[in-house]
């Protein structure tokens, strides 16, 4: 067991790739955001009348889903929310927001600085542990400094408050009086409640409460910790809970242990940013989520960088969840219930209504409608009935609300339903694909996850339902344009296609996953490959982004359609181009920004942080690297699990990933594919490896024995693959290699 943060760094923190140095340098060196600069100007306003105009500040974000911080480049704190109360605000604002959550929050400075003499502390470098908890270190005047930061999480106690948590070392030949300085200057925001801050200084031999300063002395050669307490709570029980520097130190690696989520972790040698990057992305995902003192959600921010704004937007809150659905199932739930409270609206409302009288509540935004019951199925499939824990007079109103609604508005044959918005934005066509897609997926898992809410007429519709969307959508939303076939937006009542991709569209990126198509359908390829190009009116030649419409040129290029953009692959070198498409325009703590580019942009160089993080991304992302890439589909009634990699690289490993109450393990090295199941349970196990292109098959062996009649070859994207069914014990590890030539 570590016995101190440099004992947890020594284990974990050299293998960090994401960061800056003292510089401000990225320390992998492809991020574009290393020129956009890392400082937090204390006179900027961070959200006007619009956050549409904001360019926001490098910040690095910590959180325990009950308090979240976001902190500048020195590790210091300068925005702090939690969330006390969740309102309906549907039909009061604009359409994709549904609820507003009430906050406390206060902005301003609260860390402590160190000195030596009149020597102040300089510039740090930033890098994580195991991904999630930023380290700043610096060096000054022979005094070697690290400081960790984290909103403190021990199983399910969150308590409300952050801590910084410095390590010293001593490496000249003298002594050294260090001065620590404690500054704290906040204020609220107009509609929130000022939230409250206390601080305590810890040593090793004390605690000091809302002092200015503390001196503490190091001999040569020795190491000492302190730690800064910011205490957020009501009745400041955090102080005499961290009282000690190894209750700190203990708080530290107990938060670590809470932060191993169900992905477990990947490393990618060839590549090593991409293991830690998924990590990030689902720390991204979930630290926009936050939970009342009740433990319910509260809502989202857009993404994880703390803000005063009230709007929770649910679609971005619907992609954040299916994310989590994989990185934290147990998050997830909450987030289901909050969308089972207030995904179908009583009525349609604002800029669309009017030219729609008749439209529902339901068909205000026929995905976020059914948005609820396709994650809660995706939960179910991924692990299990039992993981499904929610109020279940509020899922079940939710349900029977949803299944009256598909059949009351069932499309007759050969149609299929209308819907208003996507989320803020309008739908394209009468008839949007996506939103139908989620649709058909809804009635799908009502029938067969949620068959106990239906009576038998209701089950009988929704079958024949969902049969008519599956077929029709295949139909009369697919299309040769430029003599390739693909999906298209959306189309109209008489036939013709809507001819753009709004970057806002997702459930085309994601119809693989909900179980629409297949991972390598060439019609979702090439729509992909037609958004993202010159035939597209909304695709930005310079920044190679799908741009957003938008007034006043603050914002352009929305992020979701470089999350699109990995459909595009139909080959290793396709998918590496598509990923460090999105590793340019990520930042340097590993984050994505909602709007990276400005409208009007000349230089793809030049990025912003726009608008927030995107939180909407992260649980993309994460859906699509799991699932798309890793090939990876868990089912966990069955005890089945695939795994199908289509990587860039050579090799991989990818360990402790979650599945049947335990684990499983599988790694890739060229033609060697191996999983070891770490459960209690006997596994269907099916392993898929694919081939170089024009690669000649000579056997296929399963632990050394031959294979080659029992396997099966099937195409992927552009080349064969081997696909083998074993069943494989508890701590069995079986490994599939294939001889070609």
């Amino acid at each position: 067991m570590p016995q101190s943060l440099t004992d947890v760094m020594q284990q974990n923190y050299m293998s960090s790739k994401l960061g800056f140095d003292e510089n401000g340098a990225s320390s992998d060196r492809c991020s574009l955001f290393a020129a956009a600069g890392l400082n937090w100007p204390d006179t900027t306003p961070l959200e006007g009348k619009s956050g549409r105009t904001t360019n926001y500040p490098f910040s690095i974000d910590v959180s325990n889903n009950r308090i979240l911080a976001s902190t500048d480049r020195e590790g210091n704190i300068r925005r702090v929310a939690t969330a006390l109360s969740i309102e309906d605000v549907r039909a009061k604002t604009v359409p994709g927001v549904y609820v507003y959550k009430k906050l406390a929050f206060c902005q301003g400075l609260v860390g402590l600085t160190l000195a030596i003499g009149a020597r102040t502390q300089p510039l740090p470098g930033m890098r994580f542990i195991n991904g999630t908890i930023p380290v700043f270190s610096f060096h000054l005047d022979g005094l070697e400094v690290h400081k960790a930061i984290f909103a403190p999480q021990m199983n399910n106690k969150r308590p409300l408050c952050i801590i910084q948590y410095f390590s010293l070392t001593n490496h000249s030949h003298e002594g050294r009086k260090v001065t620590a300085h404690n500054i704290v200057s906040t204020t609220g925001a107009t509609g929130t409640r000022l939230l409250p801050v206390h601080t305590g200084i810890v040593t090793p031999n004390r605690m000091e409460i809302e002092v200015n300063q503390i001196d503490v002395a190091i001999q040569p050669g020795q190491s000492t910790n302190l730690a800064l307490i910011a205490d957020f709570s009501s009745d400041e029980s955090n102080l005499r809970d961290f009282c000690t520097t190894q209750s700190c130190f203990q708080a530290l690696t107990g938060t670590l242990t809470s932060r191993k989520n169900s992905l477990g972790s990947i490393t990618t040698p060839d590549a090593p940013w991409y293991g830690e990057q998924l990590t990030r992305a689902s720390e991204l995902a979930r630290q926009s989520v936050l939970l009342m003192e009740n433990g319910k959600v509260a809502g989202s921010f857009w993404g994880s960088n703390a803000n005063p704004l009230p709007d929770v937007w649910i679609r971005d809150f619907s992609y954040t969840t299916l994310g989590l659905l994989d990185s934290e199932p147990e998050l997830a739930n909450p987030m289901i219930e909050l969308l089972a409270s207030y995904c179908i609206p009583r009525h349609t409302w604002e800029r669309e209504a009017p030219l729609h009288p008749n439209a529902t509540g339901f068909e205000h935004s026929l995905g976020n409608s059914c948005i609820a019951a396709v994650l809660a199925s995706l939960l179910i499939k991924r692990h299990g009935k039992q993981a499904l824990e929610l109020d279940k007079n509020v899922f079940n109103d939710y349900l029977q609300q949803l299944a009256t609604s598909l059949i009351s508005k069932r499309p007759k044959p050969g149609n299929l339903y209308e819907t208003l918005y996507i989320s803020d934005g309008p739908s394209r066509g009468d008839y949007h694909t996506g939103s139908n897609i989620l649709a058909w997926k809804a009635a799908d898992a009502l029938t067969k996850d949620f068959q106990y809410a239906l009576s038998g007429d209701q089950k009988d519709s929704l079958k024949s339902i969902a049969q008519n969307l599956f077929d029709t959508i295949n139909k009369r939303c697919v299309r040769t344009i430029n003599g390739h076939t693909m999906f298209v937006e959306g189309i109209n009542k008489d036939g013709t296609v809507i001819g753009v991709h709004d970057g806002e569209e997702s459930d085309l990126t994601l119809a693989s996953i909900y179980g629409f198509t297949s991972r390598d359908d060439e019609r979702i390829r090439n729509h992909a490959r037609w958004a993202l190009s010159t035939s597209d009116p909304y695709y930005a030649p310079i920044t190679g982004g799908i741009d957003f419409w938008d007034f006043d040129d603050s914002n352009g290029v929305t992020y979701p359609g470089h999350i699109h953009g990995l459909c595009r692959a139909n080959t290793r070198s396709e998918l590496t181009t598509a990923l460090e498409e999105i590793r340019r325009t990520t930042d340097l703590d590993g984050s994505f920004w909602w709007w990276p580019f400005k409208h009007a942009e000349t230089d793809s160089t030049r990025v912003k942080r726009g608008l927030g993080k995107c939180g909407w991304c992260a649980g993309e992302y994460i859906s699509y690297f799991l699932h798309e890439i890793m090939g990876v589909d868990r089912n966990e009634e069955n005890r089945s699990i695939t795994i199908a990699p289509y990587t860039p690289w050579n090799s991989f490993k990818w360990s402790e990933l979650a599945f049947c109450k335990g684990t499983v393990d599988f790694s890739q090295d060229g033609y060697s594919l191996n999983f070891t199941n770490h459960t209690d349970d006997i596994l269907h196990v099916t392993l898929q490896l694919t081939l170089q292109p024009y690669s000649m098959l000579e056997d296929v062996q399963i632990n050394g024995e031959s294979r080659r009649y029992q396997a099966e070859v099937v195409r992927l994207h552009d080349s064969s693959s081997v696909r083998v069914l074993e069943e494989v014990d508890p701590d069995q590890t079986v490994t599939l290699r294939v001889k070609a030539r």
